[in-house]
């Protein structure tokens, strides 16, 4: 009997294995018009998947475009050649005179023929998406640029590209646009009219103003990832970044297209839906490390190690009951206008996010639809006025191309105007149609407060109800982000073999997650901040001569003097003090590099320097937790208020010497800095009992409340704390004035199961159980004592 039920029970699993992995018809290679003719022919091309299921619209426009062509199959409406060819030379050579292309293309893909291609059907997309964020790299590049203390005369980017149709967007609804046009004008220009290629610069520029060395670094970084250029413009770039799905060494895994939730693909004998998250990771894992945060890895700064940490509640799969197991894509939050663009050029990739957290949970006060529009998206000092928003029942065109989900009450709204598409109103419910098939319910904070329904209920009270200010001047992140990767001080080596041809490498000083820094975003919010720019360079000319050592520049929003550029060394590192800023003694001795290539000693304050040079940058983490971080890990911190907490190692902690640099520029490997220890022994010529000292690159601002460092430099509001602000901040707590370096909760939250518990109700049930576990060990050994049975 129990033999029958083995067998039967293995082969119930290896049929449902069977059926599980089994390609459905419409997605199978056996399904094309014409199998055996053209490109399918023989055994090149013959397992090739369908670009899209062969029922869908697109692979019937593709078909009866291919039959038009000579090619029913469709190949050649994407690639070019000739269908009729008997030999791969001729078929993979010219174009159908029907076609756009005038040559075969293995990358139809990509940005230089897409407009002949993807742009035979996708005619605005592409225009849109020339212009993008994701095309042009000009916000990332603005940053890059900004540590190298250079401001171009006209933004820069992958390459030179003009608006040809206005700051008005050509995508959205009326009220999205007029929202945008005011957003323009009150920043005074987040869009440009033109944006040119990063410049080449010759060696000669180089040696004469080594800042322009930026120039280079930026062409060999940022053209690594954007679109455009990304895995050299080959395959795997262009419209393929996002839409095919690759694996390891690049290699693609099908051929078939990832969209929507009714573009369904087939990897591996399983099928899914909805742009996968690792095609989103392969560039946003790197700047303020989003998509690695979002799925709970922290990279170790030096490495390509990661060490596992909690991941974004939206990214989790054990959802709150009710809810089915699995979590959002990223899609599934940002719009189409983020991805494709908006027919505009932005200067920061900010421009076009256009979702806020009340747009889904609401407040305790008011349901997403009866917030007015530019809620938590204001750009002002004061929370947004006006009637409700409501809801939509038309979806603007652009998003009327793929998966369009039943309305039922109405579509939500963005905080510009725009509906979601795929979040809709369900009576007083708020569901959300996810990319991979999987649909959610949200909680809606109203709800919770109406049934006081809070997992805590007393700091949930506490927060939202007694303290209604944080809905109205702090980003919900703020306080709901369980970390955020924070890497603090960099060392650069740009070392040049040629003229042309150079070797890079970096050394993270400090690197940090909990409790960020507050400040103020663009937004006019408070949210937290990590670093952006903090970096100093050594520059190494191709005849092995130290042109810069350890060098800061001045970034361009606080230059002065553009002849003149703080250097905080002097020719030999030993020869400079550094003193930690504080209240009391804010001056140190620095030197001063000119446009000559002179240094001379100067005192100059420190914070001056620091100002004009270290850039934090607001940030949502993506680390969302449904429990917020403590009270006092805010209002008794003063890291979190900016005044730094004591750990900072700087450029006079890590002494240069010509033995490491040597060493590092003979094995190619990556930079090495000597121990802390040992560089606080490291005597002085002007004084042997002299140690180096700190740099606060936790601090952006003094108590009197002097900047230390910039906070953005894109908007006009991104700032430190205001004096009022750090006030209220520390008065209203029972710790006031409590200056303390760690909290003592710190936010610590254990996850077991679907439930969420805090560090001290965790330890506490933890050594409940171990203690429980010692004593049932102890009597069973007692009885066996007492007993000698089998058992004992």
């Amino acid at each position: 009997m129990l033999r029958r039920l083995f067998i039967t029970w293995c082969s119930l699993l290896l049929w449902t294995g069977a059926a599980w992995s089994a390609v459905p018809a419409d997605m199978s290679p056996e399904g094309y018009p014409a199998i055996g003719s053209g490109c399918l022919a023989g055994h090149c091309h013959s397992d090739t998947a369908p670009i899209r299921s062969h029922n869908s619209d697109m692979a019937k426009q593709i078909y009866l475009l291919g039959a038009s062509q000579g090619d029913p199959n469709g190949c050649v409406v994407c690639h070019g050649g000739d269908p009729v060819a008997l030999w791969e030379r001729r078929l993979h050579h010219g174009a159908p005179k029907e076609s756009l292309l005038t040559e075969f293309t293995t990358s139809p893909a990509a940005m230089s023929v897409v407009d002949k291609t993807c742009g035979q059907c996708h005619t605005g997309r592409v225009y849109s998406l020339r212009r993008s964020g994701m095309a042009t790299g000009t916000g990332h590049m603005s940053a890059a640029l900004q540590a190298w203390g250079i401001k171009p005369k006209q933004p820069v980017g992958i390459k030179t590209i003009t608006d040809l149709d206005g700051a008005l967007p050509s995508v959205g609804t009326p009220e999205y646009q007029a929202y945008m046009v005011r957003l323009n004008r009150k920043q005074d220009g987040i869009f440009a009219e033109r944006v040119v290629a990063v410049p080449e610069k010759k060696w000669s520029e180089i040696e004469a103003r080594p800042e322009l060395a930026g120039y280079k670094y930026v062409r060999s970084k940022c053209t690594s990832c954007h679109i455009g250029t990304i895995h050299s413009g080959g395959k795997d770039s262009g419209c393929a970044v996002c839409h095919l799905r690759y694996g390891k060494d690049n290699k693609l895994l099908t051929h078939s297209l990832q969209g929507t939730a009714k573009s369904k693909i087939v990897v591996n004998g399983k099928a899914t839906s909805g742009i996968a998250f690792e095609n989103c990771a392969q560039c946003h894992s790197e700047g303020k490390k989003i998509a690695t945060s979002y799925a709970g890895l922290l990279r170790v700064a030096g490495a390509q190690t990661y060490r596992a940490m909690r991941d974004d509640v939206h990214h989790n799969g054990m959802n709150r009951y009710g809810n089915p197991t699995g979590g959002l894509l990223c899609q599934d939050c940002h719009s189409t206008r983020a991805m494709h663009g908006t027919g505009n050029i932005a200067v920061s990739g900010r421009v076009n996010v256009e979702v806020e957290c009340a747009d889904c949970h609401g407040t305790t006060e008011f349901f997403p639809w009866e917030l007015p529009l530019g809620w938590q998206d204001e750009f002002e000092s004061t929370p947004a006025q006006g009637d409700p928003r409501g809801t939509a029942e038309i979806l603007p065109f652009e998003q009327q191309v793929g998966t369009v989900y039943v309305p039922e009450d109405g579509y939500l709204l963005t905080a510009r105007g725009n509906p979601f598409g795929n979040v809709v109103r369900r009576g007083q419910a708020v569901v959300v149609h996810s990319a991979s098939g999987i649909s959610y319910e949200v909680p809606v904070l109203k709800k919770i407060a109406q049934r006081r329904a809070w997992k805590n209920p007393a700091r949930a009270m506490a927060a939202k109800l007694q303290h209604p200010i944080h809905f109205e001047s702090l980003e919900c992140y703020s306080c709901h982000s369980a970390w955020v990767p924070q890497e603090y001080g960099t060392h650069l080596l740009v070392d040049f073999n040629t003229p042309d041809t150079f070797y890079t490498a970096q050394r993270t000083e400090q690197l940090q997650w909990r409790s960020p820094i507050l400040g103020v975003n663009g937004e006019g919010r408070i949210s937290p901040l990590t670093p952006l720019v903090q970096q100093d360079v050594t520059l190494v000319a191709p005849d092995d001569a130290i042109l810069l050592r350890r060098h800061i520049f001045t970034a361009h929003t606080a230059q002065k003097n553009p002849s003149t550029i703080y250097n905080a060394l002097h020719k030999t590192i030993e020869d400079l003090l550094v003193n930690r800023v504080d209240t009391s003694r804010e001056e140190t001795v620095l030197s001063v590099y000119d446009s000559a290539g002179a240094y001379a000693a100067q005192n100059v304050p420190l914070n001056d320097l620091l100002s004009a040079s270290f850039t934090m940058a607001p940030l949502a983490p993506h680390t969302v937790t449904r429990n917020a971080r403590p009270c006092e890990s805010c209002h008794a911190n003063p890291k979190a208020l900016g005044y730094g907490d004591d750990s900072g190692f700087g450029v006079a902690a890590a002494p240069l010497k010509e033995s490491w640099l040597q060493a590092a520029l003979r094995s190619g490997s990556q930079t090495e800095i000597l121990e802390r220890d040992r560089a606080r022994r490291m005597p002085s010529r002007r004084n042997s009992n002299i140690s180096a000292q700190q740099v606060p690159y936790t601090q952006v601002v003094t108590r009197s409340g002097k900047a230390l460092q910039q906070v953005g430099f894109h908007w006009a509001l991104s700032s430190p704390l205001s004096d009022a602000q750090r006030d209220i901040m520390e008065k209203q707590n029972p710790f006031a004035r409590m200056r303390t370096e760690y909290s003592v909760t710190e936010g610590m939250i254990m996850v077991i199961g679907k439930y969420e518990i805090d560090a001290i109700t965790a330890s506490a049930v933890i050594l409940a159980i171990i203690f429980f576990v010692i004593v049932a060990a102890f009597m069973h050994t007692r009885k066996c004592k007492r007993k000698e049975g089998p058992k004992c």
